[in-house]
């Protein structure tokens, strides 16, 4: 940061900059740095000015109402006069005037000599006080409110529904014969390059980490399936760009074209681990049940990876904390009475306390949280506006909040240990278990190594496993009912998690022979299995009402030579599993022998992209241990030692 943009900025801290956002927001737009590229559209970023975020949380992993600035200009967004009535309309009207002036320095820093820049001259013109009029110009509105957001530090912004947003400008087009698919592919590549271009800058936790994802397809009442010629080439353009980044998720349901499902396989089978499915069939009845409206709930997209989230009228904030089914079972071992245990299900009874204790933290945690004034997000939001409301004020129609779970595989099978080593066997005690978890089985590597080769149970679809996971999810569904957040916001829950290393790396040994500090499993997968069957079996009986659907992937690890050789059969697989019920499912396809030699000769392998979490992601820029996990789990699927 240069001498000058520091000493601004200070100014505004020193008065409270939390405090006086209409001025910070102005200052922003006032001096960023405006870079205008080589490429079709004008995106920039100048990570020199970004909010404040010190004073209070920040709204994250959301989605703008982006729809907002297509069908009128910013100055239509404002409040007239006459409705300008607390101190939020006139922030909101502050901000569309900030970025109203950022149009015009952007429009000044244009060449007047550049014929080629005619077109985006006009563009911005019209963002002023016009709808949009034409495919590319849509899209150069949606990026400049994409990247607003990002230059405001809203870390992982989604994109939402582009080929919905976009359709009627694109078919208006072509009817005029300004624009054919061929043509209107190439834009969308230049689309994905150039929100490619800041990856660096907009990742989180890990490199590629962004939250940036489109959403395509979806359902309509009744059960149809709504999907266009842009749902179509926004795949494809993904598939030929072949890079991290942005992400895309597919919703699909049991009417989903088979030639739709199968653009989407060869995307994914090109390694880029995209698009995401996500089963409408399971998803929505659960948005329903929750009290998302219809006609949201029919409409609903993704925060950051994979959490249901409404677009433009949802604050939830999805990924709050991390709740790791194993602590409840280590604090019973460790804190516990455990010679007053009689019996496995007297065990079990009281692990769900020990997990309800473990909730309750949560809920104190969360119920404090407090959010920072935000009225630049509150301008695409749409409740916010009707009610005359800041987000952090209670303005947009859905605050809740998510969390993700690690862990539960782990749990599972410690627990089927136990109850056969302890109770049936009678191998060992309770207190023998506690003292070989202490001592990271230390003088018991034989014992260790025993239930390390273990088959997994977790993700076969044996009706004790199903009954366990569905008792355990149960029991958090009961005790997160009821809680409120200061904004009224409910709490919900997922039983997958980003967190299954970090939490991983300072928790002890588990009685599934997992050492202090190894990873936990990987969301739903079971790579022990002989097929994928038998996974999908396991997750089309789970329970995901009562808010348990706050993400719940199947991670599969296939191979690509497989898929190649089963084609047709794996497109029917697919088709059998939405039928099924799965609730979200991805999958890296990719072969053991090229992640092993690209995690020894990365400069052979720039360009090869894994599936981590929820996102696409550069082996090369992934931490060593991520790639040991994903050899692990590819060597385990081929069946070969790891």
């Amino acid at each position: 940061m240069t001498a000058t943009k520091l000493d601004m900025f200070e100014k505004f801290k020193e008065n409270g900059i939390d405090r006086n956002y209409d001025d910070s927001f102005a200052l922003i737009c006032e001096n960023m740095e405006i870079q205008i590229g080589q490429g079709r559209f004008i995106y920039f970023l100048d990570p020199n000015y970004a909010m404040d975020t010190t004073k209070g949380a920040r709204y994250e992993n959301l989605t703008p109402a982006y729809w907002k600035i297509l069908d009128r200009g910013l100055e239509q967004l404002k409040y007239p006069a006459e409705e300008v009535t607390n101190s939020f309309c006139k922030s909101c009207n502050a901000v569309l005037d900030s970025l109203i002036l950022l149009i015009r320095r952007v429009e000044e820093k244009l060449d007047p000599c550049d014929s080629h820049r005619e077109k985006q001259k006009i563009w911005l013109k019209r963002m002023r006080k016009c709808p949009a009029q034409s495919f590319e110009e849509a899209i150069q509105r949606l990026l400049f409110v994409n990247q607003m957001f990002w230059q405001t530090d809203h870390r992982l912004t989604g994109l939402g529904a582009w080929d919905s947003y976009l359709f009627p400008y694109y078919e208006s087009d072509i009817q005029k014969g300004n624009l054919n698919k061929e043509k209107a592919l190439e834009i969308l590549k230049d689309l994905y390059r150039i929100l490619h271009e800041n990856y660096k800058y907009k990742s989180n936790v890990l490199m590629g980490d962004t939250g940036q994802i489109f959403v395509l397809g979806k359902s309509e009442p009744g059960g149809g399936y709504v999907c266009n010629e842009l749902t179509y080439l926004f795949i494809e353009a993904m598939k030929e760009v072949q890079q991290s980044e942005p992400k895309c998720l597919l919703r699909v349901n049991r009417k989903t074209p088979r030639e739709l499902l199968e653009l989407a396989l060869a995307s994914i089978t090109t390694g880029i681990g995209a698009p995401l499915l996500a089963n409408d069939d399971v998803v929505i009845p659960q948005l329903l049940e929750f009290g998302i409206e219809e006609e949201d709930a029919y409409e609903y997209m993704t925060s950051a990876c994979w959490e249901p989230l409404i677009g433009g009228k949802s604050v939830s904030q999805n990924n709050m904390t991390v709740l790791n089914y194993l602590k409840a079972l280590d604090n019973l071992l460790k804190r516990e009475r455990l010679e007053n245990i009689a019996s496995f299900e007297e065990f079990i009874s009281v692990y769900l306390i020990y997990l309800k204790r473990n909730l309750r933290a949560v809920k104190r945690v969360l119920s404090s949280l407090r959010y920072q004034y935000d009225p630049l997000l509150s301008v695409f939001m749409e409740d916010c506006y009707k009610q005359k409301k800041d987000a952090s004020w209670g303005g947009a129609r859905y605050r809740h909040f998510g969390v993700t779970s690690v862990a539960m595989g782990d749990t599972v099978d410690a627990l089927f240990n136990i109850r056969e080593y302890v109770f049936e066997k009678k191998k060992c005690t309770l207190y023998d278990v506690k003292q070989m978890l202490i001592l990271n089985f230390e003088g018991k590597e034989e014992l260790r190594k025993e239930l390390k080769e273990r088959p997994s149970r977790y993700g076969t679809d044996d009706e004790d496993v199903v009954a366990l996971v569905n008792r355990i999810t149960s029991c958090v569904a009961e005790e997160i009912d009821g809680f409120s957040s200061y904004q009224g916001g409910r709490l919900k829950v997922g039983l997958s998690g980003a967190a299954y290393m970090d939490a991983a790396r300072s928790f002890g040994a588990s009685f599934n022979g997992r050492k202090a500090g190894e990873p936990f499993t990987v969301h739903i997968s079971n790579e022990d299995n002989d097929g994928f069957t038998e996974i999908i079996n396991f997750v089309s009986e789970l329970e995901y009402g009562s808010a348990r659907f706050n993400g719940n992937v199947v991670d599969l690890m296939v191979s690509p030579d497989f898929i190649y050789k089963n084609w047709e059969k794996f497109v029917d697989f697919l088709m059998i599993c939405i039928r099924k019920g799965f609730f979200e499912m991805q999958m890296n396809v990719v072969s053991s022998k090229t992640l092993l030699e690209a995690r020894e000769h990365p400069e052979d392998f720039p360009n090869l992209i894994v599936r981590v979490w929820g996102f696409s992601a550069y082996f090369k820029d992934l931490p060593r241990e991520y790639q040991d996990v994903l050899i692990k789990r590819a060597l385990k699927n081929e069946g070969m030692p790891s």
